[in-house]
């Protein structure tokens, strides 16, 4: 779009929080391959998207890498993408892919399309044929206690403004260069594409049209469960104002997922078989996800459940984790009555079956286990 038009009307592809050669360690080392190479392929599918749907734009806003040691073979990944773009790519650099010294970003190993903010001061890249300045800055070590827009402001209000930011706007003490939704607002950016948090919903309502945050377009772990997304972010402004619209794109084919199977009253492991398996297909979990199947309920002390057999059970899904979330106090009105030392123990855990805290409640439904195991010569 020549600058000088009266409207500017830019289409930009926003992601972030990508964590490129992540490890997935809670994994068997199969299954980790799978998942880094599923990253990779993930992050390719976003690029081909830009170049198919002529982008004018894309922005990436920080932890593109997990770590400062990036392998080759995404370097030449990242190589092949970009050049594979007609427009231009804006990168941020966060806490995890900081632009320190030594790494990927000071090698300038990356095309010419691409332009990378490596100074921890705000500073913007003009793109004239837009009409269009991208702000940003980068960390240049895991920590940034303080935010450098703070009372700054955008130079030409004429122009489309983008403020491309890796920072918490959920917290003032945050040491991930925290961005309070006001000093945002005084910056006067049109609009805002930030990255740092991967579940971003809470965090974008609270930030009421001024940006939002792209979150991770694929979960590394069960800490990111559910569909991830990249945004694709249209951006209209003439003399009657700005019109910023959004759409959440999908581009990973596996997915994190946790479910809660009540099996209150069973009293074998093939029953909670039968339950986990039903519960998991009334989800409509499929063969993509990976998903922690959590066994809770009320059951009778004497259970035992084997997650192991349980999670075999479960092998039409691409992962299975399954966790005993169960209380041992299923009709145990006879060990509240049992004057031995069955019925002390339980009566001295009780207060903990009765606790708030989840750990606790654990620990003592772990505590009775043992113990009727050990009375009854089971150990």
């Amino acid at each position: 779009m020549p600058s000088g038009k009266e409207v500017f009307d830019l289409k930009i592809l926003h992601t972030g929080d990508v964590h490129l050669d992540t490890p997935f360690s809670d994994l068997d080392p199969e299954r980790s391959l799978e998942m880094r190479r599923e990253l990779r392929r993930t992050f390719s599918a976003m690029m081909k998207y830009a170049a198919d749907t002529e982008v004018d734009m894309v922005l990436i806003a920080g932890d593109l890498f997990d770590n400062e040691l990036v392998t080759r073979e995404t370097v030449a990944l990242l190589r092949r993408d970009f050049s594979a773009l007609s427009c231009p790519v804006v990168i941020s650099p966060g806490n995890h892919d900081c632009a320190g010294p030594s790494s990927v970003w000071a090698r300038e190993l990356m095309p010419a399309n691409v332009c990378v903010f490596t100074d921890a001061e705000l500073n913007y890249f003009p793109f004239d044929d837009l009409g269009v300045d991208v702000y940003g800055f980068a960390f240049t070590s895991k920590f940034m206690p303080s935010c450098p827009i703070g009372g700054l402001r955008v130079q030409d209000p004429g122009r489309i403004n983008i403020l491309l930011a890796h920072g918490d706007t959920t917290s003032p003490i945050s040491q991930s260069c925290p961005m309070p939704p006001a000093m945002l607002r005084g910056f006067g950016a049109d609009w805002c594409a930030l990255g740092h948090i991967h579940n971003p919903a809470a965090a974008n309502a609270v930030l009421e049209g001024i940006g939002a945050y792209c979150g991770c377009p694929m979960g590394r772990d069960f800490g990111e469960c559910g569909d991830k997304n990249a945004t694709l972010i249209n951006i209209e402004k003439d003399a009657g104002g700005v019109h910023v619209s959004t759409e959440a794109l999908s581009f990973a084919k596996y997915a994190f997922r946790t479910c809660d199977v009540d099996c209150t009253g069973l009293f074998d492991t093939a029953a909670v078989c039968d339950a986990a398996v039903s519960a998991v297909r009334g989800y409509g979990f499929g063969a993509g996800d990976l998903v922690r199947v959590n066994i809770c309920g009320s059951v009778d002390p004497s259970v035992r459940i084997d997650t192991d057999f349980v999670a075999e059970k479960l092998r039409f899904l691409k992962y299975a984790q399954v966790r005993d979330k169960t209380s041992p106090t299923w009709n145990a009105e006879s060990l509240l009555a049992d004057k031995g030392i069955r019925g002390e123990v339980y009566r001295v855990l009780l207060p903990k079956f009765e606790s708030g805290d989840e750990g606790e409640r654990e620990t003592a439904a772990q505590a009775l286990r043992y113990a009727l195991s050990a009375l009854a010569g089971e150990l």
